[in-house]
């Protein structure tokens, strides 16, 4: 179990941030402003570790180094073998933390996944949250995302001084169930963007505007985030990139507690069968 005193919001712990990209480099900024310790390793692109710097980020080697500095550890990389690399093995981050540390996995992977990373890390008595994210990028710079969180609720308030400059805490319940409200939310978004696009499709070849309906849906009941929030483009494109991973992820999820999901199943057969990217 988490020793309180590592976490006290009397003293606020340091903070190993990995991943530094569009929306990991706002989210450090975010704790860097609330006057929270953050180290972090530069991979790739050393841009946003170098911006960082100039507001008080420690830089250090490696992931080992991460979590030899940090009380607890965020992730915000692609997919679980981004996580591995970052947090398993010898040269991970959780082998170096030291005993009662915490590991935030920010990342959108599978529910079983985080489970079973759990499980591993707490024989190093390390605790593991999920944590996954909500709001795109204008939220990670304001602020003001939904940090969908599973853990015990002993964990989750230990957290949360480092995790409120980032957004609002959203407690799911236990291990794996911020990853379950993550995927239902972006299977929501996707599911109501190619429902959109086909009525889109329709509405152009009958010959309405679609300026004119799109201001009249957004005053009617199927509005929606999608309709109101979110660029659309001129034609129907099928799913690709993080749309994709996220959906196999939800319908592996479903096929774990023998749950149907036609519709998942049906939008990643319309559109991600020539995809081979990550996850």
């Amino acid at each position: 179990m988490t020793d309180p005193a590592r976490l006290s919001t009397a003293t606020l712990p340091t903070v190993g941030f990995i991943g530094l990209g569009a929306m990991g480099e706002p989210m450090a900024a975010n704790l860097l402003r609330a006057g929270i310790d953050v180290v972090s390793c530069a991979n790739r692109n050393r841009e946003p570790i170098e911006r960082l710097a100039a507001d008080g980020l420690r830089e250090v080697a490696n992931p080992a180094a991460v979590g030899a500095e940090a009380d607890v550890v965020m992730t915000v990389v692609w997919n679980e073998e981004q996580n591995d690399r970052v947090l398993r093995g010898a040269d991970g981050a959780i082998a170096a933390m030291k005993p009662g540390g915490v590991v935030i996995v920010m990342s959108t992977v599978s529910p079983t996944y985080c489970k079973e990373l759990a499980a591993e890390a707490a024989q190093s008595d390390i605790t593991v949250l999920d944590c996954p994210i909500s709001g795109m990028v204008r939220g990670a710079i304001d602020g003001t995302l939904t940090l969908m969180i599973g853990g015990t609720t002993e964990d989750v308030e230990r957290c949360r001084a480092v995790l409120e400059p980032m957004g609002t805490v959203s407690h799911c319940g236990p291990i794996g169930t911020g990853q379950v409200m993550k995927l239902g939310n972006n299977a929501m978004v996707i599911g109501t963007f190619g429902l959109i696009m086909e009525v889109r499709e329709m509405v152009a070849a009958q010959g309405m505007d679609l300026d004119t309906f799109m201001e009249y849906l957004n005053r009617s009941t199927g509005r929606s985030f999608v309709s109101e929030s979110m660029p659309l483009p001129p034609e129907r494109i099928t799913l690709t990139g993080m749309a994709v991973k996220d959906m196999r992820r939800c319908a592996a999820a479903a096929d774990e507690v023998g749950t149907a999901m036609p519709m998942v199943t049906r939008l990643l057969e319309a559109g991600a069968d020539d995809y081979e990217g990550p996850g």
